[in-house]
């Protein structure tokens, strides 16, 4: 059975990938002139295929976790991060400009990120409030 909570540390940890790319990749780009162009394709395949992991990571994690706590404020903020990823990815480059493009793209990383934080949050936050419970544990 799937875990909002695993899905959200997952998630976390592919916001961070993520934002290590967007850190590297303008310093292979600045020591391996000849690749330029060869990096700005992978840059935009990378993205682009970061969201068909990240997405259903994001959507699956985030209303397991909403259905469990009913914050939909954290919903809220994932939809805000998984939005902006999305127009970044497709639009970022045309829009932003290369270093710009790569601020928003961190921007949104971190507000997605924010959101399975508090996700997971709110999960572990959740004790038993069953009568017939002897303990409070985290579900």
């Amino acid at each position: 059975m799937l875990k909002s909570t695993s899905l959200d540390k997952f998630a976390i940890l592919l916001s961070g990938v993520c934002m290590l790319h967007c850190l590297v990749t303008p310093v292979l780009v600045t020591l391996l002139p000849i690749f330029s162009l060869t990096a700005f394709f992978e840059d935009l395949l990378f993205h682009q295929l970061m969201l068909w992991i990240v997405l259903p990571t994001s959507l699956v994690a985030l209303f397991l976790g909403c259905r469990k706590h009913k914050k939909l404020s954290i919903a809220a903020t994932g939809a805000v991060g998984m939005g902006i990823l999305v127009v970044v990815a497709f639009f970022g480059h045309d829009w932003f400009g290369i270093t710009a493009e790569k601020v928003v793209t961190t921007i949104g990383g971190l507000v997605l990120a924010l959101s399975h934080y508090l996700n997971f949050r709110a999960c572990q936050s959740i004790t038993c409030s069953d009568t017939n419970c002897s303990s409070t544990h985290h579900h």
